[in-house]
């Protein structure tokens, strides 16, 4: 359906990363479509640190580019734990500059 929406000249998506999967968005949107990626807010609580800089990491690598073109977010619901949350800023503000080298 994403290539049809991009076909109709749709400029951004919101698609959720647990159902396409990381691997399949980068082959069908990345370049031709922004993405606004929520992050996978059902690994939050259970997650490591280290689980969630990689997975942040991961979208950074596959969707990202130096032109732009990927707009992450994150939601947290009451059951995450600070440290995590913590993570997730630090993560979100590490990789923002991530193609500037």
């Amino acid at each position: 359906m994403i290539p049809d929406l991009i076909e109709c000249g749709v400029s951004l998506i919101n698609p959720q990363v647990r159902a396409n999967g990381l691997d399949n968005l980068a082959r069908v949107c990345k370049g031709k479509v922004c993405v606004n990626l929520d992050l996978d807010r059902q690994m939050f609580p259970f997650a490591t640190p280290e689980q969630i800089d990689a997975h942040v990491r991961e979208a950074v690598e596959k969707l990202g580019s130096p032109e732009g073109g990927l707009w992450l977010s994150a939601e947290c619901g009451p059951d995450v734990p600070l440290e995590n949350i913590e993570a997730i800023c630090q993560a979100l503000e590490k990789y923002r500059g991530y193609f500037r080298g």
